[in-house]
C-alpha cells in the first residue's frame, strides 16, 4: 500500500451527508424562530398587550356567562345552528352551510360544536370569538407601532380596543363580528407593512388574511376592492413600472379574491344562482325591501341620514369621548403627513365606516339605534343591528395611538399619552355602567331572542318523533335544538332537501283537506 502523497494530503474531515445538511437547515430555522420569539419577549409592551387581552377575555366571558347573556341576540342561535347541522342533521354535510351567511365562522366552530354542553350554552361560539379578540389586539398593536414607532403609545391605543365594553361582550358570543375584526385587522396590518417596505411576503400575507375575511362577512369584500385601488395608487406614487403594478395586482387579487370566487361558485353549484346570497328570499336585501315598502328604512337613498345613523351607532359603541379624540387624531394624522404609501395604507382602516354608510344608503343594511331614527319611528325599532358600529373601534384605537405617540417624541411631553389613557379608562367605565349598546340590543331590540311559548310546550311534552320546522319564519324553531334538546336528525326543515319538499307538500294537502271538511260541515 502506498502512502498518501504529500501533494494530496489525507482528508480527515467527515464528508457532508444529506443528514448533516438537514441538521444545518433545521438549526438555522430554529435559530430564526428563536430570534423571532426573542423579539416578541423583548418588547414588553407587546407582551403586556397579549397578557391584558387574555385576562380581559377570560374575565368578561365569566361575567356574561354567569349572567346568562351570551345568547341574547337571535343571530347567535342561527350561527350555532348552521355549525351544528354540519354534523347533526337528517342530511348532514357541507351543504348545510347554506348560501346566505359566509362559512368561515361556522367552520371554525367545528372543533367545539359537537359537544352538547358547549353547543347548548353557546360556549362553542365563544371559544371562536375569544381567540379572535386576542389576535385583533395583537395586530392592532403591531399596526400602531408601525405608524408611531413607539410601543408605549401603541399599547395605550390598543388598550382602547381591549377595554371597550361592546368588544368585550361580543367576543363572548357566537356572532361573527370578532372573526371579521381579526381578519380585517390582520389584512390591513400586512398591507401597511407592504406599503412601508415593499416586501412581497407582506403582500401575500395581506392577501391570505383578506381571503379569510371575505369568507367571514361581506364587509370584507369592500376592503378587497379598496386594496386593489390602493395597490395602483401606491405603485403610481412610488413610480413603479406598469408591469410591476400588474404583478402586484395579480399576486394580491388571485389569493385575496379567491374567497369571493369560491362563494359565487358555491352558490351556483348548490342553488343554481351565483348571486343567491344577494337576492334570494332569505337574503338581507329581501328583508330590507320589506322595510323599504313599509317606509321604515329611513336611511334608504338618504345620504345624510345614512352618515348620521352610522356615526351615532359608532359613537354609542366607541363612546363619545373617545370618538371625539379619534376625530382630532385623524385630522392631525392626515394634515401633518404627506400623501404617502403609508398614509394610504392606514386609510384602509376606515373602510368599514364607508362601507356601512354606503350599505345603509343603498338599502342593503338596516340599523336602528336610539337617537338615530326619526321621532315618528316605532318604539320597537329603537334597537336593531346597533352592534354594527363596533367595527369602528379598531380605527379609533389606531388613530388615538398615533395621537398618543406624538407625546413620546420628546422628553417631558407626556401630556397627550396621559390624556388618552385617562380618556380610555373613563369612557370604558361610563359605557359599562351607562349601558352596553350591543347587550341592550339583545335585551330590548328586534334582535332580542325571547323564549317562544312553543319551545316551553315542547320542553314539557316532546317525547320523540320528527318535527316539521320552518326555520326562516318561525321565531321558535331556531331554539328548539339548544333549549329543548331535540335531536336534529328528527327535524325536517328548509335544508332537508327532498324530504322538506315532500313534507311541505303533504302538509299543504292535509291543510286543504281540512279546509274542505270544515267548509263541508258548515
Amino acid at each position: 500500500m502506498t502512502k498518501q502523497s504529500a501533494e494530496y494530503p489525507l482528508d480527515t474531515s467527515v464528508p457532508e451527508t444529506p443528514n448533516s445538511m438537514m441538521i444545518d437547515v433545521t438549526l438555522a430555522l430554529s435559530s430564526t424562530k428563536h430570534r423571532a420569539w426573542q423579539r416578541w419577549f423583548r418588547d414588553r409592551w407587546l407582551l403586556a398587550t397579549f397578557v391584558t387581552a387574555c385576562a380581559a377575555s377570560i374575565v368578561s366571558l365569566w361575567y356574561f356567562f354567569q349572567n346568562h347573556q351570551i345568547l341574547l341576540i337571535g343571530d347567535t342561535y342561527s350561527h350555532m345552528l348552521i355549525a351544528r347541522r354540519l354534523i347533526d342533521n337528517l342530511t348532514p354535510g357541507v351543504a348545510q352551510l347554506g348560501g346566505i351567511w359566509l362559512p368561515l365562522p361556522h367552520l371554525l366552530m367545528q372543533p367545539f360544536i359537537w359537544n352538547d354542553y358547549l353547543w347548548q350554552t353557546g360556549l362553542a361560539g365563544s371559544f371562536v370569538s375569544m381567540p379572535c379578540y386576542v389576535v385583533s389586539a395583537i395586530y392592532l398593536f403591531l399596526a400602531a407601532r408601525r405608524l408611531t414607532h413607539n410601543s408605549r403609545a401603541s399599547f395605550v391605543g390598543t388598550l382602547l380596543f381591549i377595554l371597550n365594553p361592546n368588544i368585550l361582550y361580543l367576543q363572548t358570543t357566537p356572532l361573527s363580528e370578532l372573526v371579521l375584526i381579526a381578519t380585517l385587522t390582520a389584512a390591513t396590518y400586512y398591507f401597511l407593512a407592504w406599503a412601508q417596505e415593499g416586501k412581497l411576503h407582506h403582500l401575500i400575507r395581506a392577501a391570505a388574511s383578506t381571503f379569510l375575511a371575505t369568507l367571514t362577512r361581506y364587509d370584507a369584500w369592500a376592503l378587497f376592492l379598496t386594496f386593489l385601488i390602493l395597490i395602483v395608487m401606491i405603485g403610481w406614487i412610488q413610480h413603479q413600472r406598469r408591469a410591476q403594478i400588474e404583478a402586484n395586482l395579480l399576486t394580491f387579487g388571485t389569493l385575496g379574491g379567491l374567497g369571493i370566487v369560491l362563494w359565487l361558485l358555491w352558490c351556483e353549484v348548490i342553488f343554481g344562482d351565483p348571486l343567491y346570497w344577494q337576492h334570494s328570499s332569505f337574503s338581507s336585501q329581501a328583508q330590507q325591501q320589506k322595510l323599504i315598502n313599509l317606509k321604515l328604512l329611513f336611511t334608504y337613498h338618504d345620504l345624510w341620514q345614512s352618515i348620521r345613523t352610522y356615526t351615532i351607532s359608532s359613537i354609542q359603541n366607541v363612546g363619545s369621548i373617545l370618538f371625539a379624540l379619534a376625530a382630532i387624531a385623524i385630522v392631525i394624522f392626515f394634515l401633518r403627513r404627506r400623501i404617502t404609501p403609508e398614509v394610504l395604507a392606514a386609510s384602509a382602516f376606515l373602510v368599514p365606516f364607508v362601507f356601512y354608510v354606503f350599505s345603509l344608503y343603498q338599502g342593503q343594511a338596516a340599523l336602528f339605534t336610539p337617537g338615530a331614527s326619526p321621532a315618528h319611528a316605532p318604539q320597537s325599532m329603537s334597537f336593531y343591528n346597533a352592534r354594527y358600529g363596533v367595527e369602528t373601534v379598531v380605527p379609533v384605537a389606531l388613530f388615538v395611538a398615533t395621537l398618543a405617540g406624538r407625546g413620546f417624541m420628546g422628553r417631558g411631553h407626556l401630556v397627550l399619552p396621559i390624556i388618552c389613557g385617562i380618556a380610555i379608562l373613563v369612557q370604558s367605565t361610563l359605557t359599562a355602567y351607562g349601558g352596553i349598546i350591543s347587550l341592550q340590543e339583545g335585551q330590548y331590540g328586534l334582535d332580542c331572542h325571547p323564549l317562544h311559548p312553543l319551545v316551553v310546550y315542547l320542553a314539557q311534552h316532546y317525547a320523540g318523533g320528527r318535527i316539521l320546522a320552518d326555520i326562516f319564519t318561525s321565531g321558535a324553531s331556531s331554539s328548539l335544538g339548544p333549549d329543548v334538546g331535540v335531536d336534529f336528525k328528527n327535524m325536517v326543515y328548509e335544508g332537508s332537501g327532498e324530504m322538506w319538499k315532500s313534507s311541505t307538500e303533504q302538509s299543504c294537502i292535509s291543510s286543504r283537506l281540512g279546509d274542505c271538511e270544515s267548509r263541508g260541515s258548515e
